[in-house]
């Protein structure tokens, strides 16, 4: 997974589907919704925290799906803020993801781009830091597998904090 902050994420994301459900010759679904929030990503609200709409322009969340008979695609984000500090809500949501398995800390990491999560081989193998960053004084948590991950970005703002909940989810060999 490269980037949490997606421009336009409704708009690229149907125009891929669109095309990949048109190429598919068996039943398949499509289902995207423009109002996700944390419990499509599978992990609680931190208390207090209202999701976070960019000046009216795309809602704080979407959730877009698409499968086949041999294949499944699922990504589900939801953006909040809080008047509390990027500690405060990293220490909720590092304990928040643990159920997920071992909770990586990326914050300190350097973004490489220089690592393919595409290949079959490594579907199964645990998240790693390579390709992801944050920026001074936030934090960055992944959990659970490159087909299966859970993550969590919070960045500092002038009265308080923002945060980013992504669940990306991958089935089958397509």
């Amino acid at each position: 997974m490269t980037a949490l902050c997606f421009p336009r994420p409704r708009h690229v994301l149907a125009a891929f589907a669109v095309a990949l459900a048109a190429s598919a010759s068996q039943a398949g679904g499509l289902d995207i919704h423009a109002d996700a929030d944390a419990k499509d990503v599978g992990l609680p609200i931190y208390p207090g925290a209202i999701k976070n709409s960019d000046s009216g322009r795309d809602s704080a969340g979407f959730s877009f799906g698409i499968w086949g008979q041999a294949f499944g695609f699922k990504l589900a984000v939801a953006s909040y803020r809080s008047a509390d500090s990027v500690d405060a809500v990293a220490a909720f949501y590092r304990d928040a993801m643990r159920p997920y398995g071992p909770v990586l800390d990326c914050t300190g990491v350097r973004a490489r781009s220089d690592r393919h999560h595409d290949d079959k081989n490594n579907q199964d193998k645990p998240v790693t830091c390579d390709d992801d960053s944050v920026e001074a004084g936030g934090r960055l948590f992944k959990v659970g597998i490159n087909r299966a991950q859970r993550v969590f970005k919070v960045t500092p703002t002038p009265s308080g904090s923002k945060f980013e909940l992504v669940h990306v989810e991958m089935h089958g060999s397509d």
